[in-house]
């Protein structure tokens, strides 16, 4: 098969420390106009607390409102498959010892009724340690319309802790938009968008803060702030470094109101974060994007990194890649049909295989796309389409286990789906 070549200059691109000149924020309906990136809409099926819930399939059926679409899913280190699936007003945690097929029976996480908050990049999110214990944060209305809860099952998900507040200005701050992580050692993270810093809400742009998830004590470090001025609505991509410091890449609003992403790293013993810009596609718009970028660090710690953009310098999907811990990255290469609106990409390394997968939709059909690399992404193998859905689909992530790797896809319609990529 005929592979396309990535030239592997590089940007000149120097870490620094950023300094924002904000824009008044008056036009964030703008946004709606970008038809590819409109975020679907959550179902408004009625609940019913006493609805029995049987033994599972992927098709939600057993789910008092008939499930969510914004579904999270991780693998465990035994292999087998934890979902988290939000509701409007529970949280519920199932588990898959056939790769998806089927699922056990849910596990509720709130006790108590909560309006749950949710979208695609405001997603609930499901991690499981080395020692079989099961992370789960999700935003709910609180005292603030929208804050962060964690809880963590330490019988391999037959129960589930009491929700708790993850940030430590829950009351008094918005958070959302939440992060889990697991680092070389084993211990878990969470990353959240925090608005306890704003001052001026004419201005966009949240902070960053985190802190650490202990499976037996619970939350094992204060929160710390990483950084502001954090495109208010796009995801966190997150991954871990050789030296296991915490490397983020996401969407920033730089001055005159560009958003563009940049990185972020934890320093072991420093409170200061590095800071740097990474992507220069000069993406001028006073509203959100709600797309938030992807990354994966190889064995090697070679950086991959893809995004999305419609900038006046690109438009569409970018991939690239860094070998000197992301300072200096590749040429972006373009990938998805531009017509088509791809969207939303994830990313994953293992050695020198590197897998991207994405959306596209053409009027009618959505397509779940992938793409390989053999050579750590220097060339790429044609892009080919492995699934296809006529109703209203989530984002597509790639997961991995011993068995090989998959993408985990979900439709309220159509069912939940663990596609292996070949």
């Amino acid at each position: 098969m005929k592979e396309t070549t990535i030239h592997p200059t590089v940007t000149g691109i120097k870490p620094r420390f950023f300094v924002f000149f904000l824009k008044d924020r008056s036009q964030l309906v703008k946004n709606l106009l970008l038809a590819c990136l409109v975020l679907p809409l959550i179902s408004s099926c009625s609940h019913t607390n006493q609805a029995p819930l049987n033994t599972g399939g992927a098709n939600y059926s057993h789910y008092p409102d008939g499930g969510g679409l914004f579904v999270s899913a991780a693998f465990g280190p035994d292999g087998r498959l934890w979902r988290v699936v939000p509701e409007k007003h529970f949280v519920y945690v199932d588990v898959s010892s056939d790769l998806g097929k089927t699922f056990s029976a849910p596990v509720r996480i709130n006790k108590e009724s909560q309006q749950i908050k949710v979208s695609g990049e405001n997603r609930p999110g499901i991690v499981v340690d080395r020692s079989g214990h099961v992370y789960v944060i999700y935003a709910a209305e609180s005292n603030q319309p929208a804050a962060i809860f964690y809880s963590v099952s330490k019988d391999e998900g037959r129960s589930f802790s009491a929700p708790a507040l993850l940030s430590d200005k829950a009351a008094d701050a918005n958070t959302f938009q939440g992060r889990l992580g697991v680092d070389r050692k084993d211990k878990v993270y969470a990353f959240w968008h925090d608005e306890r810093n704003r001052t001026d809400w004419q201005q966009p742009g949240n902070a960053i803060y985190y802190t650490t998830i202990d499976g037996n004590t619970g939350l094992s470090a204060v929160a710390q702030k990483l950084s502001d001025t954090l495109c208010d609505c796009c995801r966190i991509a997150t991954a871990f470094d050789k030296a296991n410091q915490a490397v983020l890449f996401t969407r920033f609003i730089y001055p005159v109101g560009v958003r563009d992403h940049g990185m972020l790293k934890t320093q072991a013993g420093i409170n200061e974060p590095l800071s740097w810009r990474v992507t220069f596609d000069n993406w001028v718009i006073e509203g959100c994007p709600e797309h938030g970028p992807a990354i994966a660090i190889s064995e090697d710690d070679r950086y991959h990194i893809a995004w999305f953009t419609q900038g006046s310098v690109r438009q569409g999907l970018f991939y690239a890649y860094s070998d000197d811990e992301g300072q200096h990255f590749s040429n972006p290469l373009a990938f998805g049909e531009l017509k088509s609106l791809p969207g939303h990409p994830d990313i994953l390394a293992q050695g020198k295989h590197i897998i991207l997968a994405w959306t596209e939709f053409d009027g009618k059909q959505t397509q779940l796309k992938v793409m390989h690399s053999n050579d750590a992404g220097v060339t790429w193998l044609p892009a080919k389409s492995i699934a296809t859905l006529n109703s209203e689909a989530d984002f597509p992530f790639l997961l991995s286990n011993k068995l090989g790797v998959f993408v985990s896809w979900n439709s309220k319609v159509d069912g939940y789906q663990l596609i292996p990529v070949h």
